[in-house]
């Protein structure tokens, strides 16, 4: 008979051991339960705890790096770890694979990113700019014909026929704007479709005028200030795209006289008739002056930004160049080019020796008791002569080896001989201080750098100066600078964030249009944010176009449409 006892003995031998696998997926499981806790802690951190220096861009990237990283371990979980036979898991990770990236691509038509890299998606099944357009206007009455007397061109005292106000400060007329948008809200006019671009409006009497892209071609189109309906539209080949920005013209048109002025993403400068649209003449301000490379425009990386300047009989635009600062000046009769400043050559030896036009707009602006146009170009401000373009002084101020040398933001010019600039990407801002010797000889000097420049980083927003104090939506965040001393007044963070919107100062009033379309109404004071009133205008996560106050109204566009909101006023 056998022996129980030894039975036993023998059914408790050594443990058998542990398949690999077992351990694997054990182990697999493991590191993938505890990365999935980390991204859980991690995500409520970067969003609620770290400081928000850089606004959400920071958070944001950290998320996508998050999620591609989850994505894989679970893909390398699915392959090696879990507990289906590897003959399956493999063609289960492969269908799970190709089905994502087979939806993806089958259902969505294009990304459009936010200032801070938010995503908005557009799907296939929705209908597409081009066929809005297409359908509105086939439903509305012809504008073209409206009446207009012989007055109507004129700008009045509350057009704006320019970019931000006369000065390009942000300043500009109007009706004194209620306070309070509850008791007497914004009534909305119109609103219509447009084409993509981020060109704001220039108005002047009855007609509002941006530039736009409409299919393969960029277009000057001017639209009825009452009705919304297009008055005419001239169009000339040109689509410029780019995966973070998108599609479409960037700069402001301006208006003068009978004339519109306008430059494209590639670099074409028209002159267009305003009461018509027929155009006079058109020159490209890169190929026209030798900035080209293997037969195309040497542009900048998120294309021509910055709008013309209108100086007498001129129309001054930075074309950028070699070691210079690129301004050209052209007649505003025929296009033909009166004078250089120094920099720009018909040749290009190295792509890398070039001053970059940057984004900023050449402003004229009295330093020192002598006028000048300052450009704050790719690589620093320069202030210039109006009569030959020549520089007089320059302040460098760029970012490092950044290939866009995003320099965007209108300097501020203060109490004469001193001028703020700021720029994002963490390079700060800077008060100079602008001098000129007896023997003539100009100079440019910080005057504390130090103590300010991580306190207003504008991305591709302009400040306002009001009263001696500085407002400028630092990374997103409304915030107030001591003009005199540099010290940091107040910054409003995750409770109040506008995003990379854009203001303009009216009557002692900021009118700020955000990232997110809404127009808000903001009385400046160095004590605290005052938010007076505020009203969705266009809902999105996109708004980057500036707005424009013309006669009470706030006229508003972003990449996909427009609208005009008729504001309460003070009588």
């Amino acid at each position: 008979m056998s022996d129980p006892a030894n039975a036993d003995s023998a059914s408790s031998g050594p443990e058998s051991p542990t398949p690999p696998k077992t351990r694997r997926g054990r182990w697999g499981t493991r590191i993938l339960v505890g990365w999935l806790a980390f991204v859980a802690v991690g995500q409520y951190v970067v969003w609620n705890v770290l400081p928000d220096t850089h606004g959400p861009s920071i958070p944001t990237m950290i998320t996508y790096s998050m999620g591609i990283v989850t994505a894989v371990l679970l893909l390398a979980w699915v392959l090696f770890c879990s507990p289906v036979a590897r003959r399956l898991a493999f063609p289960i990770a492969a269908i799970l694979f190709l089905g994502a990236v087979g939806a993806v691509v089958a259902s969505i038509r294009n990304v459009h990113f936010s200032g801070d890299m938010k995503p908005t998606v557009t799907f296939r099944w929705e209908p597409t700019l081009e066929e809005r357009l297409r359908s509105f206007e086939s439903g509305a009455a012809d504008a073209a014909g409206s009446p207009a007397d012989d007055n109507a061109w004129t700008p009045a005292p509350y057009d704006s026929p320019g970019y931000r106000g006369p000065k390009r400060d942000g300043v500009v007329a109007s009706p004194k704007i209620a306070d309070d948008w509850t008791a007497s809200p914004p009534a909305e006019l119109w609103r219509r479709p447009c084409g993509e671009g981020y060109s704001p409006f220039a108005i002047v009497g009855p007609a509002v005028v941006t530039i736009e892209q409409r299919g393969p071609n960029e277009a000057i189109v001017c639209y009825d200030a009452d009705s919304g309906q297009e008055r005419w539209g001239h169009e000339y080949p040109g689509r410029f795209s780019e995966s973070m920005g998108g599609v479409g013209p960037r700069a402001a048109p301006v208006i003068s006289g009978n004339d519109v002025y306008a430059i494209g993403a590639f670099g074409d400068l028209s002159c267009v008739d305003l009461s018509t649209g027929e155009p006079r003449w058109r020159i490209n301000i890169l190929t026209s002056n030798g900035l080209e490379k293997d037969g195309e425009p040497l542009n900048t990386v998120w294309a021509i930004s910055s709008a013309p300047l209108i100086i007498g009989d001129l129309v001054v635009v930075n074309a950028g160049g070699p070691v210079g600062n690129g301004l050209v000046a052209y007649s505003r009769d025929d296009g033909s080019v009166v004078w250089k400043g120094a920099g720009l050559r018909n040749v290009i030896v190295s792509p890398d020796s070039i001053n970059r036009a940057g984004y900023s707009s050449p402003q004229l602006s009295t330093i020192a008791g002598e006028e000048q146009i300052l450009i704050f170009d790719g690589v620093g401000l320069r202030g210039c002569s109006p009569e030959n373009g020549d520089e007089l002084w320059f302040f460098p101020f760029e970012h490092g080896d950044s290939p866009g040398r995003v320099n965007v933001a209108q300097p501020l010019v203060l109490d004469g001989d001193r001028v703020f600039i700021t720029a994002s990407y963490t390079r700060g801002c800077d008060m100079l201080h602008i001098t000129r010797g007896d023997d003539g000889e100009w100079d440019a000097a910080s005057v504390f750098y130090e103590k300010v420049k991580r306190k207003m980083l504008c991305k591709f927003s302009s400040p306002v100066l009001h009263e001696g104090y500085i407002y400028g939506l630092d990374e997103g965040f409304l915030t107030c600078l001591d003009a005199e001393t540099g010290k940091r007044m107040w910054k409003k963070s995750r409770d109040a964030q506008y995003g990379h919107g854009q203001m303009l100062l009216a009557n002692d009033r900021i009118v700020l249009l955000s990232e997110y379309g809404d127009l808000v109404l903001i009385d400046p004071s160095p004590d605290a944010l005052r938010e007076l009133s505020k009203v969705s205008a266009l809902p999105g996560e996109k708004t980057w176009n500036p707005l424009a106050l013309a006669r009470g109204r706030a006229y508003l566009r972003n990449h996909l449409e427009a609208v005009c909101l008729e504001l309460p006023v003070d009588e």
